[in-house]
């Protein structure tokens, strides 16, 4: 089975377009107008459009499973027990983001290994991070 280490990392780039906000808002069921509606966007605080919340958190959790999942048609791999985030600033439409996760501790037990991971999502135009996440998964053994 594959188990990452303590320190493993895993990361990904990506632009939010406009295009790509509205897509992830709309399916995830948020209508917010910051989301969809660039006049009322550009009339707000923000500026213009922002991705949702549930949106970007789930980009984040996705990394996780891709970075730290199953590696092969045998490997049992493992599923997300606990994952808890904080929104520190929008992500406005546009910009490239840096996702990242990194495997903060290891505790091997009968019924598999447990993970805690530490993840942030920042935006790379001015080094700002807009999200950070910690996430606990069940490594099968």
């Amino acid at each position: 089975m594959s188990v990452p280490e303590v320190g493993d990392r895993t990361e990904q780039e990506l632009l939010l377009d406009v295009a790509t906000i509205r897509a992830g808002a709309h399916l995830v069921g948020d209508f917010n107008p910051l989301h969809h509606d660039e006049t009322v966007a550009a009339s707000s605080r923000f500026g213009g459009i922002i991705a949702s919340g549930a949106h970007t958190s789930a980009l984040l959790a996705g990394l996780a499973t891709r970075g730290f999942g199953k590696k092969s048609a045998d490997d049992r791999g493992g599923v997300g027990v606990d994952y808890s985030v904080q929104f520190l600033a929008p992500a406005l439409a546009g910009r490239t983001f840096r996702m990242e996760w990194s495997v903060a501790t290891l505790e091997r037990r009968k019924s598999g290994t447990i993970g805690r991971l530490e993840g942030k999502i920042v935006d790379t135009t001015d080094d700002v991070t807009v999200l950070t996440g910690k996430m606990t998964v069940l490594y099968f053994s």
